[in-house]
């Protein structure tokens, strides 16, 4: 009788349990490695990230105090390597184009995230320069982008401003082309088979849920679909429509899935609470058809390894892979990866989760060439809600394919054979030293010339190996050159940078050359470049002499043609783009 009580206890305990895990319905959960990274030289949130040319990028963003940064790095040989920009772009657009540049345009026009702006620049990742070349038609922040198949690019959304749908020539024009039914902040642009482009958000320019959800188009006119009565659009941080895309551009297929959600924006005060931060799916968007992608269990907005889970503003697509990611986390800071195989039906589900994180934020994430993920700084001071004063510098990789070894990690690592490098160097120089000795013996039994018997310097005197620019140094030059504004000296020498920053001539040349600049001049003139456009927006019916002296040119005609070849235009063609 004792036996058979146990019994019937334990199969009671065992239903229960299959009870509350069929009411949970969770995917299978997988443990997954982050690797951190060296940390980046400024710490930032709402920058851009991606991988260009091989290399691991962010630009862009605010920095500690809520303060716009004008800088961009890059990961390599271990460590990041800090470049300066024309402008931050905080909250501005930041996309990859087909031509393997980066477009950058608008974003806060000053700290705390207040304004918007005009300014655009392009990015070269080959050569690792940023190039000014116009300016948006409208000032615009947490505005959005995408590329259509002639290499146009269609730019929609703002930020406590009035909004349109402007078009930019993929040259140097960008033009309004239409008006929107309402004004929006972070839309999502979608591409259809038709060359339209639909536009649309569930927050308005001011961040206000709306009750209804009108898309615009840029060829046809605003419609409604019945799912967003129900499911709303999930606001996407710098909104790229490429990482949403699963379709076929040769095939002309355009579908792209779409992260939905239930709840009127309490997520955050949900996992305060306690509890879940309200239903999430997947939509798939067909052209102009919005449905429901069925999956095999529910996104899961609770788990048994650390309870609700928030879902943060992050959702990547891996064409290669065939599988989209969305990204969360809860109160103990772990971070949850759901993996979605999306060419199955239902699409199959993988929860993917760390150990807590309290270092990885809510920061820009992008997908390394082999799968993986990479998560760099972020706002976030407790694991849920954003702190914009006091961003992270932390990059982590997060691998979803253990299998692969990650260009990415291995470009965070100083290389293993250094080492051999050191014993190679040693026998040099201890090769070079007997070969010296040798040579002034021999010197010294031959007769010597006059010419000979005055001290001569080589060639490779002169040539004495420079140091590495750092970026801590060059972080130095551009704070004198934007706090003090010493460009605007038009006798600037590089030698006066050195003085001023006490250090040798050399390295700050070095350090120059190093960000991508051929020159202390062309890095000088950019800055000037930059200035000129400010005092043409301010004050456009200046005229041209006081404008170029006022920005430190030497002389009209050095300003003429300096601004030409930042801009590819006039002063007077920039100023008539405005």
């Amino acid at each position: 009788m004792k036996a058979l009580c146990i019994l019937l206890a334990l199969l009671l305990r065992a239903g229960t349990t299959l009870a509350d895990n069929d009411t949970l319905r969770l995917p299978p959960c997988i443990k997954v490695e982050a690797e951190r990274l060296p940390d980046l030289n400024v710490p930032r949130v709402y920058n851009g990230i991606y991988m260009l040319n091989g290399e691991l990028t962010v630009m862009g963003g605010h920095t500690t105090g809520f303060i716009p940064t004008p800088t961009a790095e890059y990961l390599k040989d271990g460590e990041w390597h800090q470049l300066p920009m024309l402008y931050s772009h905080d909250n501005g657009i930041i996309m990859p184009l087909r031509s393997g540049k980066v477009l950058l345009a608008g974003g806060h026009k000053e700290n705390l995230g207040i304004g918007q702006s005009f300014e655009v620049e392009m990015y070269d990742p080959a050569s690792h320069s940023f190039t000014g070349f116009g300016c948006l038609d409208r000032k615009r922040a947490l505005a959005c982008g995408v590329e259509t198949d002639s290499g146009r690019v269609v730019i929609a959304g703002n930020w406590y401003a009035d909004d349109d749908i402007e078009v930019f020539d993929g040259k140097k024009n960008f033009t309004r082309v239409k008006d929107v039914t309402m004004p929006r902040m972070w839309p999502y642009l979608f591409l259809t088979a038709t060359g339209d482009v639909l536009v649309f958000a569930s927050e308005d320019h001011r961040g206000k849920e709306k009750d209804t959800i009108v898309i615009d188009r840029l060829r046809g006119e605003p419609f409604t679909v019945p799912l967003f009565s129900q499911w709303r659009p999930m606001t996407i941080v710098r909104n790229d429509s490429r990482d949403c895309f699963i379709g076929d551009e040769a095939a002309g297929r355009y579908a792209y899935l779409l992260p939905v959600k239930k709840y009127e924006y309490d997520g955050v005060e949900a996992l305060r609470q306690g509890r879940p931060a309200g239903e999430t799916a997947l939509a798939l968007v067909e052209d102009t058809v919005f449905t429901l992608l069925p999956t095999d269990v529910p996104i899961p907005q609770t788990t048994a390894v650390g309870g609700p889970v928030f879902y943060s503003y992050t959702f990547l697509a891996d064409r290669k892979a065939q599988r989209a990611y969305l990204l969360g986390r809860d109160v103990e800071s772990r971070l949850y990866v759901v993996a979605i195989d999306y060419t199955q039906r239902p699409a199959r589900l993988t929860l993917n989760y760390t150990d807590p994180l309290p270092d990885c934020r809510f920061g820009s994430v992008t997908l390394t060439d082999d799968g993986n993920l990479v998560i760099a700084g972020g706002g976030s001071s407790n694991g849920i809600e954003h702190d914009n004063f006091k961003p992270s510098a932390s990059v982590y990789l997060i691998r979803l394919n253990p299998q692969a070894t990650d260009a990415v990690s291995l470009a965070g690592r100083k290389s293993a054979v250094w080492p051999w490098v050191l014993v190679l160097l040693a026998l040099a120089v201890v090769i070079g030293c007997l070969a010296a000795y040798f040579i002034q013996r021999r010197r010294k039994q031959q007769p010597q010339s006059a010419a000979d018997e005055q001290p001569q310097q080589s060639a490779a005197d002169e040539q004495q190996p420079q140091p590495a620019a750092d970026e801590e140094l060059l972080a130095r030059i551009c704070q004198l050159m934007e706090k003090e504004q010493s460009y605007l000296n038009p006798d600037l020498k590089l030698s006066d940078v050195a003085d001023r920053l006490v250090v040798n001539p050399r390295r700050v040349s070095a350090c120059i050359k190093d960000a991508g600049y051929n020159s202390f001049n062309q890095f000088v003139n950019n800055y000037r470049v930059a200035y000129v456009q400010q005092l043409l927006r301010e004050q456009p019916d200046r005229k041209m002499f006081d404008v170029c002296q006022a920005a430190g040119f030497p002389s009209e005609s050095s300003f003429f043609r300096i601004f030409k070849t930042v801009t590819a235009m006039t002063p007077r063609e920039w100023l008539e783009q405005i």
